[in-house]
Formats: C-alpha cells, structure tokens, sequence
C-alpha cells in the first residue's frame, strides 16, 4: 500500500464560513479531509504545516516548507507528498520546491478555486486527484507539479491565468504535462532537465519590476538605493528596454546589484536580432542575466534561492543563461 503525507499550509480549500467574521477564514484541519476522501489502497499522514492563505505564504516559509518536504521524501516508508496551498502564490511555492527538493519521488500541489462555504467547491475533487498522481509511477521524476481540475502542470511553467474560474491554472506555450482520469494517470510529455540549486537561505531583498511604455526609472532607483540584492526586470518581447534604462543598470551591478532579465509576455524565451539601443544585445553586453522561460515571479524566487546559495559570481552566473 502506498504511503503519501499531505501537508497543509491553508488556502481557499481549507476555508469555511465562520459564525463570527463576515468571511471565510482557514478552519479545515487534515481529519475534516480524511472525512471526505475515500481511502482504498493508500494510506495517507496528513502534517500541518501552516494555516494561512496563500496570499500571506512568504518565500522564507516556502524554503522551510522545502526543507520539510525533503526530510519526508528521505523517509523509505513515504511514497510521495501532497501540498495543500492557496491559489495565490502557489505557483512559486511550487517553483522553489522544484528548484531545491532534490528526491525523485512525486511532489504534488493542490488547492481550491472556491472556499467549503460555496457551492461548486472544488477542493476534495482537486485533492484526491493530487493524491492519485502522488502514489502513481508515472510521477516520478517529473519535479514538483500542481493539478486543478484533473490536469496537472510543470511548477517550471505553472501559471494562475484567470482570477476565479475552477480551471484558473495553465502552462502558455507549453501545456499541461496530463491529466488524472479516473483511476489512470497519463502523462503526455516530461519536463526539460530539471536544475537544482542547494539552498540553505535564501536572500529576501530581491525586487520585482515590470516596464510598461514610457517607464521612467523610478523604481529601479529605489530598489538599488535601498540597498536590494537583486533586481528581476520583466522587459518587453525578447528582453528589450527603453534606452534611458541602461545607464542605471550599469550603476546597479557597478554597486553588486544582481540584475536579471525575463518578458513580461506569458510565453517564449529571450533573445533578439535588433541592433538598436535598449535591445537584447546591449544588455547581454551590460553583463545582465537573463530567466529564459521563466514567468516574473519565478524569476525572482529563482534569483533569491540563487544569491543565497551562490559562493561567489561565477557560480550565481552559471544558473542563469543567455
């Protein structure tokens, strides 16, 4: 019999009305969805790990949760984890445990769209899903995963694509890699080679910026002069900038500032043939570095896991590519 531990940090599946606050609130505990999925040829552990919504998960919170996770997987006796999370900052939850749990065994997050309180909740149908592609064969490997409504994704390439519908999950440009039908796992295709960087801490002063049209300089000013560590610059297209970008830049990394480029397209890699100021040429010549495939958000949790396990700048370099 398999042997799968699910881990609860909150989120909208575990929320209920409560008789006081006019919201729903965090309130399920792992015996109130034992009671309500079905059990047959599995046994499951179910660990608090938190109890908050997923818009107050922290990167630090989802480190320790790696850290959990991994001493669990080292366990012969468990099978595979489950990880109940809110929608709102799963994808990088997710993104980070791909990033530096190491274990082949199968790591799956799951969550609802909608709270125990409303009609159409999704959570039990989205955690017994979770729970059969953890004890499934054709899992392993495949890093840490997430699956809603039946179809499960890559954490490399997990995105949230819509605020409230039940499928609010999608991988642009790639697709989900399968789906859980009934009693079967199918898995149409296996993510890339997967990179994993050893990460004790991870450095918390990392910004996020995405240029708009006429963006002034503003907040990459502020970033550098409060002193942040790194600096993750969503850019147009290919990874192009207006042209009166540059020269702060060039002042972000002569002050040690980590400068890391991703598109704020939902899709697709950088690079460019243009040879105007501002585009992919100059700033690969400025010595930026550059998230291929990598939404905003994951590249800034790459970049914090990367500056705190990082000895030194060549090694920091070597885990991003142009």
């Amino acid at each position: 019999m398999k042997r799968i531990a699910v881990i609860t940090t909150g989120g909208a599946i575990g929320v209920r009305r409560g008789p006081i606050v006019g919201g729903a609130m965090p309130s399920l505990k792992g015996d109130d969805f034992l009671a309500m999925l079905p059990r047959s040829g599995v046994d499951l552990v179910f660990e608090e790990f938190a109890n908050v919504p997923g818009s107050h998960f922290t990167a630090v919170g989802a480190l320790d949760l790696a850290h959990r996770v991994e001493s669990l997987l080292s366990n012969p006796d468990i099978d595979g984890v489950v990880i109940i999370h809110g929608p709102d900052t799963l994808e990088e939850t997710a993104y980070l445990l791909s990033l530096t749990v190491r274990s082949p065994k199968p790591v799956v997050f799951t969550g609802a769209m909608r709270s125990a309180a409303s009609v159409g909740y999704d959570g039990v149908v989205n955690l017994a899903s979770a729970i059969r592609l953890a004890m499934a064969p054709e899992a392993q490997d495949l890093g840490a995963v997430a699956i809603f409504g039946d179809e499960f994704h890559a954490a490399d390439e997990l995105q949230q694509v819509h605020s409230q519908s039940l499928v609010a999950f999608a991988s642009p440009g790639s697709g989900p890699l399968g789906r859980v039908e009934g009693e079967r796992v199918v898995v149409r295709h296996r993510p890339f080679a997967r990179q994993h960087i050893a990460c004790q801490r991870l450095e918390e002063m990392v910004d996020l910026i995405r240029v708009t049209q006429g963006a002034d300089v503003r907040q990459l000013r502020h970033s550098i002069e409060d002193g942040a560590a790194g600096v993750v610059i969503e850019a147009f297209g290919g990874g192009r900038l207006p042209p009166w970008w540059l020269p702060l830049i060039t002042d972000a990394m002569q002050r040690r500032t980590a400068v890391v480029i991703t598109t704020r397209c939902m899709s697709g890699g950088l690079g460019d043939e243009f040879g105007y100021v501002g585009a992919f040429h100059d700033l690969q010549r400025l010595g930026a570095l550059f998230a291929q495939q990598l939404s905003g958000p994951k590249a800034r949790i790459k970049l914090m896991v990367a500056l705190g396990a990082a000895r030194n700048t060549s090694e920091l370099r070597g885990w991003f590519t142009s």
